[in-house]
This record gives structure tokens, sequence and C-alpha cells, in this order.
């Protein structure tokens, strides 16, 4: 089981490829870089909830180029957190508390992630997508990641903060055991905004997430 929560601090802020199925498109994303969420200094903020149990995380822009960013992470793990003696060392400072970096492409179009074992970019959402629309790569092991478009809203439904917002909804297939699928929540204006992991046996965890910047181009 200890894979499946490896997965889940993989994906805190965004989260393979040696090919696709569609030319280099799962692994390329256009759109304007120069966007506010990308400037260093910019904070992320999330929450890690677990059952009953919870913990927050902060992140911050450490270096961008290009659109790709370096996002500093950490968090308070709290001692009776459930999961958090299953959290990797190298996630983890000294003190034992949520500390790491992840890496991503933010751009007026959508989202690449780099979060995958073998570090390559692969696409999370492209806005102006459809629903069906698929991101398909083969990992170095041979195994390969289908994310899947299934939905997005014409209406203001997802419920954000103290907002209603669109989104665009994409659902990963799983190949960790005990996990059946992780579905992605996405918004033109906000970025990522929800990671739910669903598991095989019914139950879920969810990664809410907010950034001080707004991925608008004026």
């Amino acid at each position: 089981m200890r894979k499946i929560y490896y997965f889940l601090f993989a994906v805190l802020v965004m989260t393979a490829c040696e090919k696709s199925n569609d030319g280099d498109s799962s692994g390329t994303l256009g759109g304007n870089t120069d966007v506010p969420m990308n400037d260093v200094g910019n904070i992320f903020s999330g929450t890690v909830l677990f059952g009953d149990s919870y913990f927050n995380v902060d992140g911050a822009v450490t270096e961008s180029a290009d659109g790709i960013i370096t996002v500093d992470i950490a968090g308070a793990l709290p001692d009776d957190f459930p999961l958090a003696s299953l959290i990797p060392a190298s996630y983890k400072d000294v003190s034992g508390n949520l500390d790491t970096e992840m890496k991503f492409k933010n751009t007026s179009a959508g989202i690449l992630d780099y979060t995958n074992s073998d570090g390559k970019p692969l696409v999370l959402v492209k806005y102006d997508c459809s629903v069906g629309d698929q991101y398909m790569l083969e990992k170095s092991d041979g195994n390969t990641i289908t994310r899947t478009v299934t939905a997005k809203s014409s209406t203001d439904d997802y419920p954000y903060g103290f907002y209603l917002i669109k989104t665009v909804t994409v659902e990963q297939d799983s190949r960790i055991p005990g996990v059946d699928k992780i579905i992605y929540n996405a918004n033109h204006k906000f970025g990522l905004v929800g990671i739910e992991i669903m598991m095989e046996d019914g139950t879920s965890s969810n990664i809410i997430l907010y950034s001080t910047n707004l991925n608008v181009v004026e």
C-alpha cells in the first residue's frame, strides 16, 4: 500500500513517457507562459484530506523559465496523521515534516506535469479540450499512463472556496495496487483546483489547491 501514498504526495501540486500514440502532443503545451501564476514568489496552498484527518501544505515558486516552474513544497505533518510514517524520507526534512520540490509547466492553454517516475512531461489538462480527448504515454518500464477528459463544465458548478467555477475533469487510470483511478479538476483561471484519488475499496483521498496569483493574461 505504500505506493498509494507515495503517489498521493507526488501529485500535491500537480502531478511517464518514452513515446505517445498521438505524436508529441501528450508531452507539449502551447499558450502564453507569461501569466502571474508563474511569477517567482507566487504562493500555492493546499489541504490533504484522508478520512477525518488532514494537514495543510504550502508551496512557493522558486524558479520560472518559459512557463516551466519549480515549486518548493512544505507542510507540518501532525504526529497522528495516518499516512505520516508512509511518506518517503526523501520528501521530508530533518524534523520529519514534508519538504520537497516539484516541476510543472503552466500556461494560458493548460498544465503539463513532470511528476511521473521518469520525470518526463505529460499533459494534465488542455483548457480547449473536448470530452473524450486522451493523453496516452508509455513509461520506460513499459506501462502506459492514460488520461481522459471525462467532463467539461458549461456552467459554474464546481464548489471552490466561496465560488462556483467551471472545470475540466480529467481521469487517469491506475497501475498502483489499491488505487482505481485519479481524478483532476482544473480551471483556466485558477489552474489545478482539486485532485481525488479513488481507492479500489470505494474510499478516496482529496487534495484541494489554491494559488495566490491567478492564471490570467491581461
